[in-house]
């Protein structure tokens, strides 16, 4: 049997790389915009482009459930339609119906959004992914290819 181990690091707020907690702030203002009138669980994204540039997004809920999107492809779509720039990381917000902090852990479709951009850069550049627990600490992911190890991409398709 292999163990398959994620490496991460938990850190506070304060513990954060400038750029790294600039994003996350970046991903909390975005996460006061979030429409979401049913769950009451708002959720906000930043994505950091190569050149620098932030591109924020937030959960939009629809009262026919499946019509809704995710704060990370909002951002990340969102990004990819402004910028041919490779991404260079994404921070993830969450709060509560009690306005508390919530995990914000990116769901199988967003993993998925994230991992086929990471496929894209001829570069190889690694994706950080930023996402915030209950208790308000980050963990911090050099790649996102760490969130789903196997996973389904252009090769699997044969091309």
């Amino acid at each position: 049997m292999k163990i398959i181990a994620i490496d991460y690091q938990v850190l506070t707020k304060s513990e954060l790389e400038e750029e790294d907690a600039l994003l996350v702030e970046a991903a909390i203002e975005a996460m006061s915009k979030a429409y979401a009138p049913y769950s009451n669980f708002t959720v906000g994204s930043a994505v950091l482009l190569a050149n620098g540039e932030v591109v924020i997004g937030n959960n939009q809920e629809n009262a026919a459930y499946p019509s809704g999107l995710c704060a990370e492809r909002v951002a990340l779509f969102s990004a990819k339609s402004k910028s041919p720039e490779p991404i260079k990381a994404i921070a993830i917000v969450a709060n509560n119906a009690k306005g508390e902090s919530a995990d914000a852990f990116a769901c199988g479709n967003c993993r998925q959004v994230m991992l086929e951009y990471a496929s894209q850069d001829v570069q190889n550049t690694l994706i950080k992914v930023i996402m915030r627990n209950h208790q308000g600490q980050f963990y911090v992911l050099d790649d996102v290819k760490s969130l789903m190890p196997f996973n389904f991409n252009s090769t699997t398709l044969g091309s």
